[in-house]
């Protein structure tokens, strides 16, 4: 048993379940660090909701450095985890691997690509993972997205007021179910257009009128 290949497939598995593990910490201790360590909290918990909760107090440049660097490292992992396991789960259980195909197009990918300069999330990161993009060129997009992304919320945090700290936890609880509730709706749409336009392509080939070849004749089998 070799162990490169083992290690270049389980090391998304080990980065992304690790950060997972330590953003549970963090939320967990979020009352106790938010006020004590928020530094702490942002490496443990560096989403959103936890930037615009602590970033008023905390000094920029260490905050902004830290929240960049573990909000990348969290998206290489996801990256990772489609490029290692569910592209090869789509190869094998799509036969035609239709959706690795989409996925890989020019076309796709770009805008997937500057998207990262704004905002990222696991849908984006496991497309482009999937979709056989560059990982230098992912992070060439991943790296100055995540610092702008971090700036942003650390600068919108100085006009945060208090009433709006229960609007932002519950939005960030609920980010994976409304980024899940996205996706799916996304998938249902694409499925009602395939659908249509494979009715559209039946209902043209059964009006076509039949070729010489096909179809019976009054003259043919007669006794």
């Amino acid at each position: 048993m070799e162990v490169a290949p083992v290690a270049h497939r389980l090391w998304p598995a080990l980065l992304t379940g690790t950060l997972l593990g330590l953003g549970a910490l963090g939320l967990a201790l979020a009352p106790a660090l938010a006020g004590s360590a928020p530094l702490l909290l942002v490496a443990l918990r560096p989403t959103w909701a936890i930037l615009l909760l602590v970033g008023g107090t905390v000094p920029f440049v260490p905050a902004l450095l830290i929240a960049a660097f573990f909000r990348g490292l969290i998206d290489v992992g996801y990256f990772g985890l489609a490029r290692n396991n569910i592209r090869s789960v789509l190869l094998r259980r799509i036969s035609t691997g239709r959706v690795v195909a989409a996925l890989s197009r020019r076309g796709t990918q770009r805008p997937l690509l500057w998207f990262c300069l704004l905002n990222t999330n696991a849908a984006v990161d496991a497309a482009l993972g999937a979709g056989d993009v560059p990982l230098r060129r992912f992070l060439r997009f991943l790296v100055p997205g995540s610092l702008l992304s971090s700036a942003l919320y650390l600068t919108a945090a100085r006009a945060v007021t208090p009433w709006m700290h229960g609007v932002v936890t519950w939005l960030d609880e609920n980010m994976t179910f409304l980024i899940l509730g996205s996706l799916t709706l996304a998938i249902i749409q694409l499925g009602a257009r395939t659908l249509l336009r494979r009715r559209g392509r039946l209902r043209t080939a059964s009006g076509s009128p039949p070729g010489p070849s096909s179809g019976w004749s009054p003259g043919r089998h007669r006794g």
